[in-house]
């Protein structure tokens, strides 16, 4: 009988990696990477409830999510119910088992965003990756912006926000002390922008005189809520005190906008008052100009993507270049040939890439060999068709297919854990494929005599 059951389980297993799923996991250095992330403490002191996925598992959970594409409540019923998911994330739920916890995703995303090392994970995917990968030492990089999901900000949004928050946060501190309501005028402010939110045009001077009426209103409010607070003395929460906070931020921003005649920019300027390390990121696209979520730079190398630099923050890419190539050498040795845009291009880019005999495909300043200037040309045109094609393509690829569109992620940990994964679970997927030709090809090889 033992010997049926130990059969039966070889099969299932089998059948497993014959699979897509199995196929993706052979893929995927499951073990490597939880030995790079700090253990929760149920596995450090083996009290408590033993939750149903380790570490190990937690990250097949995460790519499970992007390689689907299902929300979390779906994927922990599919789980549920789909052998080959339980045993892409290690367990094996029995007839009568069901996990019932649908935010098991989230709170995994949460505490491995807050553990997350982006270089460690990554040199460990990259040696796993090594074997097959042909042209490691080809490699080009761009920036792109994984937008958050938050409605599109405008001034007049973001301070009516603020208002209602704070609204809502003196009328429960009121509640709290058994006080009546404040006798605050909520409702004719909320029909004045209401009335201009459904003007079809609205103009420069309606928008400053209603931010200025609703600063005024803004600041009453604060002003009466940290009223109550010194006279009772309430303990609150720290999440009441960094909401306060970030509307504070907010209100001396739009304060410096509405007052201040100069028209220079806000600096860290917030966009979401539930986001506030959301920053506008100026992209000069003809369809967006500007984007608002993590810029990322990439690099590619063989098809293959990883994050030389990620920021909430605007950045100039073409500061990251040398940064790019010496992550290139990290992960794979050396660099011969690297493409990027054009606004990588800068004199000490150019010259570090001719120190170090990297051949790029900017275009050259000054007179040239005339024997050289066809070969140069040549290599250009290949290394921008493969920057142009690949990189390009893995943007809208990641984008599309595996939940970078809009990031749904709640703070800047799981954004970043979010991001992490659906640019990596992009990656095993093509390595699968990879792994998958290679036995084929090995299958039809014939046999030496």
């Amino acid at each position: 009988m033992a010997n049926l059951l130990f059969a039966h389980q070889q099969l299932l297993h089998q059948r497993f990696l014959d699979s897509d799923l199995g196929q993706l996991y052979v893929a995927i250095p499951l073990d490597q990477l939880a030995a790079k992330i700090a253990p929760p403490k149920h596995s450090l002191s083996g009290k408590g409830c033993r939750p149903w996925f380790d570490l190990k598992g937690a990250i097949a959970l995460l790519m499970l999510k992007h390689y689907t594409g299902l929300s979390d409540e779906m994927l922990i019923e599919r789980i549920n119910y789909d052998w080959s998911m339980q045993m892409f994330c290690g367990i094996q739920l029995k007839p009568h088992e069901k996990i019932k916890d649908t935010n098991l995703p989230s709170t995994w995303r949460g505490y491995i965003g807050r553990h997350l090392d982006i270089t460690e994970l990554q040199k460990q995917l990259a040696i796993y990756w090594k074997p097959y990968m042909e042209h490691s030492s080809v490699s080009s990089q761009d920036a792109t912006c994984y937008e958050s999901r938050i409605a599109h900000p405008t001034d007049i949004k973001l301070l009516w926000q603020c208002c209602k928050q704070t609204h809502l946060q003196l009328n429960n501190l009121r509640k709290t002390l058994k006080l009546r309501r404040s006798r605050i005028n909520y409702d004719k402010h909320k029909l004045t922008v209401l009335s201009y939110q459904k003007r079809k045009k609205k103009t420069k001077r309606q928008e400053r005189k209603l931010r200025k009426q609703l600063l005024r209103f803004l600041i009453r409010l604060i002003e009466q809520a940290r009223a109550l607070e010194q006279k009772y003395s309430l303990p609150l929460s720290g999440r009441y005190h960094r909401r306060l906070k970030t509307i504070l931020n907010i209100y001396e921003q739009q304060h410096h906008k509405a007052y201040d005649p100069a028209d220079e920019p806000v600096k860290n300027r917030i966009v979401s008052l539930s986001k506030p390390y959301i920053r506008p990121i100026v992209r000069g696209k003809e369809t967006k100009a500007v984007e608002f979520g993590a810029k990322v730079n990439k690099l590619h190398i063989d098809g293959i993507s990883f994050i030389e630099h990620f920021s909430y923050d605007a950045f100039n890419e073409g500061t990251r270049y040398q940064h790019g190539i010496h992550l290139q050498r990290i992960l794979f040795g050396k660099c011969t040939h690297h493409s990027a845009d054009a606004i990588y291009a800068t004199n000490a880019n150019r010259k570090y890439a001719t120190q170090n005999n990297i051949v790029t495909n900017f275009i050259p300043k000054g007179r040239q060999k005339q024997q050289d200037i066809q070969a140069a040309k040549t290599m250009r045109a290949i290394l921008n068709k493969e920057r142009g094609t690949k990189l390009e393509g893995s943007f809208g690829n990641e984008k599309n297919h595996y939940l970078l569109q809009k990031v749904n992620a709640r703070n800047e940990h799981t954004e970043k854990c979010w991001i992490f994964f659906g640019m990596h679970t992009a990656n095993a997927s093509i390595i699968s494929q990879r792994i998958l030709k290679r036995k084929m090809d090995q299958a039809t090889q014939p046999i030496a005599a």
